[in-house]
């Protein structure tokens, strides 16, 4: 450990300690109980950044880690922004909505924002254990036989055919809700079609900006135009969906920091605040089935109030905590525990077992889909309380320290590069669903494509690329 990294380390525990403090002597208990939590968690996040830079230099935003922690403390802070600063009961938004119904009270709160504490310590210890010093440097990319313009444009043919089969095969859309069931109407055979063809597309998706990317310099303007259709399409088409379009932006922050230039943390920052107010504002346009003036309305009443997204973690976790503490978790199948491994061998419309759809089942029977995602933190109030989730957290990051240990002993390999860009890009997802759901896309989907994509390449014939088309 460094003198400075010392000093660093010294001055963030002093400032937590005398800002704990400040809070609990000098605040109403009902302030207190969510200020503590919160202070706790920006301190963990901190101490883990300042370790992992120290480790790592200037390749900090490109951990998936750093990402993943920077997340989960977004899923913390907001939700305790808006029990100080708004009034749940009457906070427009579904999640928001179903806290009030709950009846809690600032204590209750405050005690559930110390699970997501937890959790956070858990993450960051497991990924500092396990990650290591070596950084990537994806510059060892080549491509020795100039392949990589055929593979754009056949990559790009697919992904546009992959796209129109999805579109055509669609019945009409009016509301966001109905994203979900816009392919109820069609018969078995089309519908495994349109299956195949989604899973085509997200799996092309990343691999094709992947090469563009890698070739940024001949496709600076390809690059963006194709990164901002697919943001776009994935929006308009699925009525205000935001999670495809994040993923699709994420991908590309991801491949600019490693193959373009390194992002830093400040512009990072700005990237990340930039990205919460727009789609904080596509959530408020979507609940309101687009209609601009009415949503103007409601924004003038209540103001601009946190997406609900950014309370779905800790909406799921803290309902299910309440109902452990007073012993009404519903009936549960022990394959439940083990979903994650078991959906590798079953179809995706088999739910039997899916956490998400026990929980839909015994609380919202009568959802079309289910309204809300569990998570790590929901899931262990399921199984084994506190002592599950500090287990959870640590395996979820050792997991993410090995993912990138994985992928610096492949970093020349282009494929190595995609599947670490698409988990970079998903880690999202862990937080909403549970700790290996990565498993399930990357053996049923991108392991696939990659093949494909492998396939392709060698079938494709080879051309000398010209002396001024190096890597970047």
């Amino acid at each position: 450990m460094t003198k400075k990294l010392r000093v660093d380390l010294i001055i963030t525990l002093l400032a937590t300690g005398i800002l704990s403090l400040i809070i609990a002597t000098g605040f109403r208990n009902d302030v207190s109980y969510i200020l503590l939590p919160t202070v706790a968690s920006f301190s963990i996040f901190m101490i883990f950044s300042l370790i992992l830079r120290a480790r790592v230099g200037e390749n900090l935003f490109g951990e998936i880690g750093f990402l993943y922690m920077a997340l989960a403390l977004i899923y913390t802070v907001l939700p305790a922004f808006t029990f100080l600063a708004l009034n749940i009961e009457v906070t427009p938004g579904w999640v928001w909505e179903n806290l009030a119904a709950l009846l809690p009270s600032p204590y209750q709160l405050g005690i559930h924002l110390w699970r997501h504490v937890l959790f956070l310590f858990g993450i960051s210890t497991g990924y500092l254990l396990f990650r290591g010093r070596h950084v990537p440097d994806v510059r060892a990319v080549k491509d020795p036989k100039g392949k990589d313009d055929l593979t754009i444009l056949v990559l790009l043919v697919v992904v546009v055919g992959s796209i129109l089969s999805i579109v055509m095969l669609s019945a009409p859309v009016h509301t966001y809700i109905e994203n979900y069931t816009r392919f109820d109407h069609l018969s078995w055979l089309p519908r495994k079609f349109v299956s195949m063809s989604e899973r085509m597309k997200q799996g092309f998706y990343v691999i094709l900006v992947t090469f563009l990317f890698l070739n940024f310099k001949r496709y600076r303007l390809v690059t963006l135009l194709v990164v901002l259709m697919m943001c776009v399409f994935e929006v308009v088409f699925s009525f205000g969906s935001r999670i495809e379009s994040l993923i699709v932006i994420l991908i590309a922050i991801c491949l600019y920091h490693y193959c373009v230039k390194p992002v830093t943390l400040k512009k990072g920052m700005v990237a990340g605040l930039a990205l919460v107010t727009v789609f904080t504002a596509i959530e408020i346009l979507r609940s309101y089935d687009f209609d601009l003036s009415m949503s103007q309305s409601v924004v003038a009443e209540h103001g601009m109030s946190p997406a609900t997204e950014l309370g779905a973690v800790y909406m799921a976790g803290f309902h299910l905590y309440s109902e452990r503490s007073q012993g009404k978790i519903p009936p549960r199948e022990w394959p439940m525990f083990f979903n994650d491994f078991i959906s590798l061998f079953t179809p995706n419309n088999f739910t039997r077992w899916n956490p998400q759809y026990w929980y839909a089942k015994a609380y919202f029977p009568d959802a079309v889909v289910p309204p809300e995602t569990l998570g790590p933190i929901a899931d262990s109030a399921i199984w084994g309380g506190e002592i599950d989730l500090l287990i959870r957290s640590l395996v979820n990051g050792a997991f993410f320290a090995y993912l990138v240990r994985w992928f610096i002993t492949r970093q020349e390999k282009w494929w190595a590069l995609s599947v670490y860009v698409f988990c970079y890009a998903t880690c999202i997802m862990t937080l909403k669903y549970s700790v290996f759901w990565h498993l399930n896309p990357l053996f049923k989907t991108f392991v696939p494509t990659i093949l494909v994509v492998w396939v392709l390449r060698n079938l494709l014939p080879a051309k000398n690329p010209p002396l001024s088309s190096g890597r970047i």
